[in-house]
């Protein structure tokens, strides 16, 4: 539910959006965004299926086909399915609009077509990897995105890197 929550949102408004469906179910705003409820309403219908693979994927190291799993979840393409993977404990990162700016690349470099074959999806996942893992690897990129984020329009009262990673737990928990 919190990756669902994060995007195109500020991380400060994950864990009112967690509350606000915790207390409202259905009805909670978070769900005014078609996409997301779409999303919600897979992952939770899902959720054991989900859970297994991602669980075996995370035993054998398979960071590729945790992603590859999430990505059926509606609005979870490579980057916030990554971001789940990390969270996950694999050496694997979110390289969010934030990340690809910083990198110079577009935010469309990493997207999979909905018409792409599943074998094109895995080997575009697998360079999506290992290109986070070549540019520094999941450590790296999350205190450098924590870093770069804090205090910036977003994150405003969260203004160090320590802060953003805390929040992180705290919207994670919620």
């Amino acid at each position: 539910m919190f990756v669902l929550c994060t995007i195109q949102a500020s991380l400060q408004s994950t864990v009112p959006q967690i509350q606000d469906i915790k207390k409202n179910g259905r009805r909670a705003k978070f769900f005014n965004w078609e996409m997301k409820r779409i999303g919600y309403d897979y992952a939770y219908d899902n959720r054991h299926n989900l859970f297994l693979t991602v669980k075996a994927c995370v035993k054998a190291n398979d960071a590729v086909g945790a992603i590859d799993a999430l990505t059926s979840v509606n609005g979870l393409g490579i980057v916030k399915a990554a971001f789940v993977v990390q969270m996950c404990g694999l050496d694997v990162a979110c390289l969010d609009s934030h990340n690809l700016t910083r990198l110079g690349l577009s935010q469309s470099h990493f997207k999979l077509s909905k018409t792409v074959s599943h074998a094109t999806k895995r080997k575009k996942i697998a360079e999506y990897v290992e290109y986070t893992r070549e540019t520094g690897g999941a450590e790296y990129w999350w205190n450098t995105w924590c870093n770069y984020v804090a205090g910036n329009r977003a994150n405003r009262s969260l203004n160090t890197g320590d802060a953003v990673s805390k929040y992180h737990v705290t919207a994670v928990m919620a």
